[in-house]
């Protein structure tokens, strides 16, 4: 059977990506000019919308790119250069993914249920449309649509079916289909999952860090100001040199300060990474939580 998760990491190899694993909303992180966090499925209708959420919200905080790398549906198996999104996250196949990586050619096309679309440059109809003496109404007419298309088209990006994008292109003899840029960037957020998780986050908010909440990833928490600290927030000491195991290869990847809050421990650290009780970040101030956290690096 295809291991798509050796494919894609083999891909990144060979173009000099950092690259560390983990089992959750996303399965590689990859680092090269970019951060990359990437979800690899043969059935890319397995992915679930908590999944999605959970990999915006952690892509948001990390100024990273998510992305789903299969080889099928349940209806069809996934094509060469077209993009098929779920949940709004760029879903494409191993070729695809790989020409993007080995040789920066992007997709040109989406798959939805209305069929094949396209994304078009809509100064350029508009110019080359005025150039060629051409009406709105008259365009739509030489293609066979109504000029309410040409008019919405020109106004704002929207998505054009491909066979209409096409003949455009003929009659205008004009390229106006652009490449599609699926190095999509998101606003999610989340909220904290139990009483714990958001007794920490007002705490870190009462030193003065915005807070927000991540699930299935390595970390819980992130606080944001210009630094970004990552935590984990986790009781069970077990679970915690789990978690470790993991935050620390991710954050070799990101180059962020990490931290462990704790409601007890014995420990100061953990593969690196320091451990701060929660009674403490009562007494704590932001910059000695940011120094703490850089010890991690």
């Amino acid at each position: 059977m295809l291991d798509v998760k050796q494919e894609v990491h083999n891909f990144l190899e060979k173009n000099d990506y950092v690259t560390c694993e983990y089992k959750g909303c996303f399965d590689i992180a990859a680092k090269k000019h970019v951060l990359l966090l990437l979800k690899t499925l043969l059935n890319i209708d397995s992915f679930q919308f908590e999944q999605a959420k959970n990999l915006k919200i952690i892509s948001n905080n990390l100024d990273a790119h998510p992305m789903i790398i299969g080889t099928q549906t349940r209806r069809e198996k996934l094509k060469s250069g077209i993009v098929y999104e779920r949940y709004d996250l760029p879903t494409v196949s191993l070729k695809t993914f790989e020409d993007l990586v080995c040789n920066s050619i992007f997709p040109r096309i989406y798959r939805d249920r209305g069929g094949l679309y396209v994304e078009i440059d809509s100064q350029v109809l508009k110019d080359t449309r005025k150039r060629k003496g051409l009406t709105q109404r008259e365009l739509a007419e030489a293609v066979g649509i109504n000029k309410k298309v040409i008019y919405e088209h020109e106004k704002k990006q929207l998505r054009m079916l491909l066979t209409i994008a096409e003949r455009l292109e003929q009659i205008l003899n004009k390229k106006i289909i652009t490449p599609i840029d699926v190095f999509k960037k998101y606003e999610e957020h989340g909220y904290p999952k139990d009483k714990l998780e958001k007794a920490i986050g007002k705490n870190l908010e009462k030193i003065g860090f915005k807070t927000d909440f991540v699930k299935q990833a390595p970390l819980d928490v992130f606080a944001i100001e210009k630094a970004l600290i990552i935590s984990d927030i986790e009781i069970n000491r077990r679970k915690m040199i789990k978690h470790a195991a993991d935050l620390k290869d991710f954050i070799k990847i990101v180059k962020k300060p990490a931290v462990f809050i704790t409601e007890k421990s014995k420990d100061e650290e953990i593969y690196g990474i320091p451990i701060i009780k929660r009674k403490e970040l009562e007494e704590i101030d932001k910059k000695e939580l940011i120094k703490k956290a850089r010890k991690a690096i």
